[in-house]
C-alpha cells in the first residue's frame, strides 16, 4: 500500500472520529495512543501502530494506564463498562486497498461482461433470500453504490456496495445467499464495488468481524491489506 494511501485512511478516520486532522499522522504527533471524549459509545480503534481509546470522563478514568492491545479485546472493554447499560457492538479488522481486482468468475465471463442490476429492488430482493443477522449487519439496499450480480436466468447470485466515507474511502459490503456462498459469487460481486470506488478516488476500506472467517478471505482474496481493527460498545 502507498504511504499517500495511508495518509488517506489515517486523515478519514481522523475526521470520522471527530479529531484533528493530522491527528493519526504519525509524522505531525507521534503520540501513540490518542484519547477523544463521546458520551454515547466506548471505543478502541487501532491504525497501524496509532491507537485512539474513546469514551466519556468515566471510561477514561477506568482506563487511564490500560494497555489498548488488551482493551481492544470485546470481554476486556465491556467489563470495563460495567455498572453502565452498555451493548457490545463487536469487534472488527479493518483492511483497505488501492489496487484494482480481478477475480475468476464463474463460467469463465470477464468482470466487466457479469450481468449486474443496481436497482434497490434488486438488493431487497438479494437481503429476503439472506439471514437476517447478515441483512442488518451488511445494509446492502440502503448503500450509495450497488452492484447485484446475476445468473443466466437473471437471478440475483450475490450483491455488494458501498457508502463514501468523509469523501476518501469507499466503505465496501457484501452478501450473498447461504446456497451460493463459497461459489465465488461473492468475490465478483465485492470486485465490482471495490474497481468503481476506485474509479471515482476512493481508497476501498473492508470491515470484517474477527469471528467472520468468509468475510476475510475474500478480503484478502481482493487484496485488501489488514490494517487496524475496531472494538466498540455503546452506551446508554
Amino acid at each position: 500500500m502507498e504511504a499517500n494511501t495511508q495518509a488517506i485512511v489515517r486523515l478519514a478516520w481522523s475526521r470520522l472520529l471527530g479529531l484533528p486532522d493530522d491527528t493519526l499522522d504519525p509524522a505531525a504527533n507521534p503520540v501513540r495512543v490518542v484519547r477523544s471524549d463521546t458520551a454515547d459509545d466506548a471505543m478502541v480503534v487501532r491504525l497501524w501502530d496509532t491507537w485512539v481509546v474513546r469514551g466519556p470522563g468515566w471510561f477514561h478514568d477506568r482506563t487511564a494506564d490500560a494497555d489498548p492491545a488488551a482493551l481492544v479485546d470485546p470481554g476486556t472493554l465491556l467489563r470495563t463498562c460495567a455498572g453502565h447499560p452498555a451493548r457490545l457492538v463487536g469487534h472488527a479488522v479493518l483492511g483497505f486497498t488501492d489496487r484494482y481486482a480481478e477475480p475468476s468468475v464463474p463460467g469463465s465471463v470477464a468482470l466487466e461482461d457479469v450481468p449486474v442490476d443496481d436497482a434497490p429492488a434488486a438488493a431487497a430482493a438479494l437481503e429476503r433470500a439472506c439471514p437476517p443477522d447478515d441483512v442488518r449487519e451488511v445494509g446492502l439496499a440502503e448503500m450509495g453504490r450497488l452492484f447485484v450480480t446475476l445468473d443466466d436466468r437473471d437471478q440475483p447470485t450475490s450483491g455488494a456496495g458501498y457508502d463514501e466515507w468523509q469523501g476518501l474511502l469507499g466503505h465496501l459490503g457484501v452478501l450473498t445467499p447461504p446456497e451460493l456462498r463459497g461459489s465465488g459469487w461473492g468475490t465478483v460481486a465485492a470486485a465490482l464495488a471495490l474497481n468503481d470506488a476506485l474509479d471515482v478516488g476512493l481508497v476501498a476500506q473492508w470491515r470484517a468481524r474477527t469471528d467472520n472467517a468468509a468475510s476475510r478471505r475474500v478480503a484478502r482474496r481482493l487484496g485488501f491489506a489488514a490494517a487496524g481493527e475496531q472494538s466498540t460498545v455503546t452506551l446508554g
